[in-house]
């Protein structure tokens, strides 16, 4: 009839958002896949007898993800090439971003690797999933692009909170070395708080100062390795690694596997923040360290008791309230 009203139709996704989010998936498994193994690595390294060389370790994955990244780009003529095409960002403000990036990486990844020395290697992945927190509260003063939280993602966050203070405990009661534990403690909050300044950082250079990616990745690694370099020459770390790896050459390799890897996962996790945003990395990643929890409790034989599994049931509703927080959230 004429007065008939046809209803709406629902729009059907166009061929370019089906690339994205099909090249959003690819990067999220490739970064669930190469972050899982950078993990079991990182700690096969650390059961190596009489390794405790923490800040070294972090020298050795910046310096190769560094490398990585700069064959990457093919070189430094390209990435000059590169710099000189990007006038539009405004060059101060991303030297400024940039420098902060450089710090905040060397701290987190050292801070967190030295954290290995004192705690279970779960405890330190369940304090990375709570990341999350600080990530949202950042982001706001960080990207300042409106973003809002609803209900789920406080709730995604509280549960965080809460599974990792359970496993924190759970931890405590199924180890006698707890002498240990505060410094190891205090240490992870120092990385976790750092941590949750990167993926902003790395948001607002990217989608904000458009900065290409590949200039970022060598820059930021770059910068932070010399920091970290300059830190273990003159704390004497550097000499008394290098006299470790003469002796036990297959730790070199695990450290060598070990930046090789989390460079092909920092490749995935970067496409997914500049495909989406900062908090869906930080989503990501929380998501793969419950599956990396699991895997280190099944291959290394660590003592698993209720209590663990009870912290990891929370964390897991509180990184599936995050996913699900993301999901509904209007593109």
């Amino acid at each position: 009839m004429a007065g008939d009203v046809e209803a709406p139709q629902p729009t059907q996704p166009t061929d370019a958002q089906q690339r994205h989010e099909a090249q959003m998936l690819g990067y999220v498994l490739g970064l669930f896949f190469f972050y899982v193994l950078h993990d079991a690595l990182q700690e096969r390294a650390f059961r190596t007898p009489g390794f405790e060389f923490g800040w070294f370790m972090t020298a050795v994955e910046i310096g190769t993800m560094f490398v990585c990244a700069l064959a990457w780009e093919g070189g430094l003529a390209a990435l000059r090439r590169r710099r000189e095409a990007d006038e539009t960002a405004t060059p101060a403000a991303a030297r400024n971003y940039l420098a902060l990036l450089v710090f905040a990486i060397a701290l987190s990844q050292g801070t967190g690797s030295v954290a290995l020395q004192h705690v279970n290697y779960p405890v330190k992945v369940a304090f990375k999933s709570c990341k999350l927190v600080p990530t949202m509260a950042f982001s706001r003063y960080i990207v300042r692009d409106g973003k809002r939280y609803g209900v789920d993602d406080y709730a995604a966050a509280l549960f965080m909170c809460v599974g990792l203070a359970l496993l924190s405990a759970a931890d405590l009661a199924a180890h006698a070395e707890r002498d240990t534990q505060a410094a190891g403690l205090m240490l992870l909050v120092v990385a976790v708080c750092s941590d949750a300044v990167i993926p902003n950082l790395q948001e607002k250079l990217l989608r904000g100062l458009k900065l290409p990616l590949g200039s970022m990745v060598v820059l930021s690694n770059a910068g932070s390795f010399l920091v970290v370099l300059a830190f273990i020459a003159a704390t004497g770390e550097l000499g008394r690694a290098v006299a470790y790896l003469r002796v036990h050459q297959d730790a070199a390799l695990w450290l060598l596997a070990q930046g090789l890897v989390g460079y092909a996962g920092l490749r995935c996790y970067l496409n997914v923040i500049r495909g989406l945003s900062g908090v869906a990395g930080v989503l990501a990643t929380s998501a793969r360290k419950v599956v990396t929890l699991v895997l280190s409790f099944i291959l290394f034989k660590k003592p698993f008791t209720g209590s663990h599994a009870t912290a990891l049931a929370v964390l897991a509703v509180g990184v599936g309230l995050g996913i699900r927080a993301k999901h509904r959230k209007p593109r």
